[in-house]
């Protein structure tokens, strides 16, 4: 395969992850009805949305070779760290029990273990 083909493949998904992403972080309203007609859940929104913006900034990092495998990881772990916490405490849909809590405090340590 070509290579400016496989450069645009890899293009257009790291784009759509972290488009898709973004959005259900951000503004999961605007894309519910086309993914589900079941009720709006924003925990499961928050962190599949954080998920697939960490998926696309691990496969930018790789692809560019600007950041370590490890590194890109740690940032990945960071959003989802980041988004969790915002569920918990800002916006209330995530539960905060002691399994959420030690989770969180968990992947934070390894973000910050994995960044730096």
């Amino acid at each position: 395969m070509p290579v400016f083909f496989k450069n645009f493949a890899l293009f257009a998904a790291i784009l759509v992850f972290g488009v898709w992403g973004g959005i259900l972080m951000i503004k999961p309203e605007l894309v519910h009805a086309m993914l589900t007609g079941d009720p709006m859940n924003y925990a499961y929104a928050g962190m599949m949305g954080a998920a697939l913006l960490g998926l696309a900034i691990i496969s930018l990092a790789t692809e560019t070779q600007w950041l370590t495998p490890a590194r890109a990881l740690g940032i990945a772990v960071a959003v989802l760290v980041f988004e969790a916490g915002f569920l918990m405490f800002a916006n209330g849909s995530m539960l905060v029990t002691p399994v959420t809590s030690m989770s969180l405090v968990a992947a934070a340590c390894v973000a910050l273990f994995l960044m730096f």
